[in-house]
């Protein structure tokens, strides 16, 4: 129903053989225009809206960010992020651990009890075992509601996960589930003594346009903030950028292998790429009559970062044309 699709396609973000990007040492404007155009007849194609930004760096060093929006009300430059949330609350955990406040081999009951026996680096890798995932039918319910001081649902989830008494899958094996994500907000509450939002948004200085989503903040931790594109661009600038903690060495924090030379940690999906590294993830919020909504997140070498969202919900092949289609436009070949 709202966010499990993403992951079946993670084989993409630039399985190209382009030796650099190609308007490398030249004004970013080329490349702006490339992705725009590409995004705009991705758009066409699937009959719907959306609004495009795009982060290239130029030869100075500088960001260079353009943005370009399709939507009938031009001043709608705000959109739900989706799953594309959980690269904030994955990086929110990070900067806790880089601070000695907790380690990934933590166990969970270390922060929050009752709590199934799992620590904080498999719940940020999906390898907790945790499952079923309840909230792909329990979301449709939250959507919208009121969920008291800490503005999300959180410990519900957590209840729900209690209530199973055994985990549903196999510790250690890779189970994308939106539970994890959930469990990890508590985990934060917990070491920062503040809500969820409020302490990530303090902590990594989120930019004042990151913020719970007007009908899906409930889902804060695990796909519940919303951003224009400007704001989650920076975000992702300055943690998956080129020199930043996770793109310098996205293997020495938390990860798993999920086949087809792709990972994920840090609630991104990541390749290595020559010699440096592409993230990427999608996001959808899919509730009939109610939300439907997608998002795309990626960055290509930490040098060209997109962030694309449109105003439906698409299936498994426009996810994989989507993918496509941008790294097409900016490294001159479709994979």
């Amino acid at each position: 129903m709202a966010m499990q699709a993403f992951l079946r396609w993670v084989t993409c973000a630039a399985l190209v053989s382009a030796p650099t990007l190609p308007h490398a040492g030249e004004e970013p404007s080329a490349m702006h225009q490339a992705l725009e155009s590409a995004f705009v007849d991705w758009l066409g194609s699937n009959g719907t809206t959306g609004l495009i930004g795009a982060s290239v760096r130029d030869t100075n060093g500088s960001w260079q960010t353009h943005r370009h929006i399709t939507r009938a009300d031009t001043g709608a430059t705000v959109a739900d992020l989706a799953s594309v949330s959980k690269s904030i609350t994955a990086v929110c955990m990070m900067d806790l651990v880089d601070d000695g406040l907790a380690d990934w081999s933590n166990p969970l009951h270390n922060f929050v009890e009752p709590a199934p026996d799992v620590t904080l680096g498999e719940l940020v890798t999906h390898t907790s075992g945790i499952g079923p995932d309840v909230t792909q039918i329990a979301m449709l319910g939250w959507l919208g509601q009121t969920a008291g001081d800490s503005g999300h649902f959180s410990r519900q989830v957590l209840d729900l996960v209690n209530a199973r008494g055994e985990l549903g899958g196999t510790r250690g094996q890779y189970n994308y589930n939106n539970e994890n994500y959930a469990i990890l907000g508590l985990a934060i509450e917990t070491i920062t003594g503040q809500p969820f939002f409020e302490a990530c948004a303090e902590r990594l200085e989120l930019p004042a346009s990151i913020q719970p989503g007007p009908e899906s903040g409930v889902f804060q931790p695990w796909g519940g903030l919303a951003s224009d594109v400007d704001g989650y661009l920076q975000f992702m600038q300055t943690h998956f950028g080129e020199g930043s903690r996770i793109a310098s060495d996205p293997f020495a924090l938390p990860h798993v292998a999920l086949g087809g030379g792709a990972y994920y940690g840090m609630g991104m999906v990541f390749r290595p790429f020559r010699d440096s590294y592409n993230f990427w993830h999608f996001g959808a919020l899919c509730f009939p009559n109610r939300l439907r909504t997608g998002s795309f997140a990626v960055i290509w070498e930490g040098k060209v970062g997109v962030l694309a969202m449109y105003d439906e919900c698409i299936d498994e092949g426009a996810m994989g044309d989507l993918d496509a289609t941008l790294s097409a436009a900016v490294f001159g070949d479709r994979p």
